[in-house]
């Protein structure tokens, strides 16, 4: 997504909360560098101190034991961790963006694709997912992720996990 969608007239609170989340994004693409393909240091650095994380909806939640509850930033990479060995690739593309200034949020809708280990990239799952983060400001007209809420794409999840147990049956 473009940066020419904020507008040039757009107040630097609002830049600022726009340009964050999608640095949050693009940090959690694949990084070869990284022994997890992951940056997570980078990811760190849009993250405040008391970060949390959780995932919606409700009812996918309540049956999917390890999404419940709220998650430190370090019980978020635990989750990364698990999953990301089971993807060849990974490409998040943000196609659509709302900022509110005044509530501190961005609201952002991503096409998140997964291909399976083993997989054809033919068979990469799309995972449409809506991410709502709340910052709050950390000086000099800087702000910090502090609450991510992550709203997964129940049928996108179960085809993954389809690929991922198909591939390793083998």
């Amino acid at each position: 997504m473009s940066d020419s969608t904020a507008g040039d007239s757009a107040s630097a609170l609002y830049q600022s909360l726009r340009g964050t989340a999608l640095s949050f994004i693009e940090a959690q693409a694949v990084d070869q560098s990284c022994p997890e393909r992951m940056n997570f240091a980078l990811l760190r650095t849009h993250c405040t101190s008391s970060f949390q994380h959780s995932w919606g909806h409700n009812y996918a939640v309540s049956v999917t034991p390890p999404l419940q509850g709220t998650h430190s930033f370090d019980d978020f990479v635990k989750h990364l961790n698990f999953m990301l060995p089971k993807l060849e690739s990974w490409k998040a593309d943000v196609t659509n963006i709302i900022v509110d200034p005044v509530a501190m949020k961005v609201m952002l809708r991503i096409s998140f694709w997964m291909q399976a280990k083993g997989a054809k990239e033919a068979d990469a799952v799309e995972n449409d997912l809506l991410w709502e983060l709340e910052m709050e400001g950390v000086g000099e007209g800087k702000v910090k992720i502090k609450r991510s809420i992550e709203f997964v794409d129940g049928a996108a999840s179960r085809r993954l996990r389809e690929v991922v147990m198909g591939m390793a049956k083998g």
